[in-house]
């Protein structure tokens, strides 16, 4: 039997989601906007790659708080019909493709 708290567990969980994707968005946009800070600051054009790669966090703030959302449902379903199971395959896959995206952030700035 389900109850209100696994509800409310998974409620809690999605908005942990969307926190995590809202604060990867907002220091995508300090990323990208720090070579416009220092092209003010020191009137020199910096030649960086920050508004790239706070492009690339701000997309992957997105997808966070999309897959948040997939998750989300998902398991409200599957508590609804009494058949949740863990999403082993599911979470490993999108811990992949962020490991990837960051990898190849961390290679870029190197």
């Amino acid at each position: 039997m389900v109850s209100p708290s696994d509800h409310m567990a998974n409620e809690r969980t999605f908005l942990a989601w969307i926190r995590t994707g809202v604060a990867l968005i907002g220091f995508g946009f300090v990323i990208a906007k720090f070579s416009i800070f220092l092209e003010v600051l020191k009137g020199v054009k910096s030649g960086g790659h920050s508004l790239e790669f706070g492009e690339v966090m701000i997309a992957l703030g997105g997808l966070v708080i999309g897959y948040g959302l997939a998750v989300y449902l998902l398991t409200e379903r599957d508590l609804r019909d009494g058949t949740y199971r863990p999403r082993y395959f599911m979470n490993s896959v999108f811990a992949v493709v962020v490991l990837v995206i960051a990898l190849s952030l961390a290679f870029l700035v190197i």
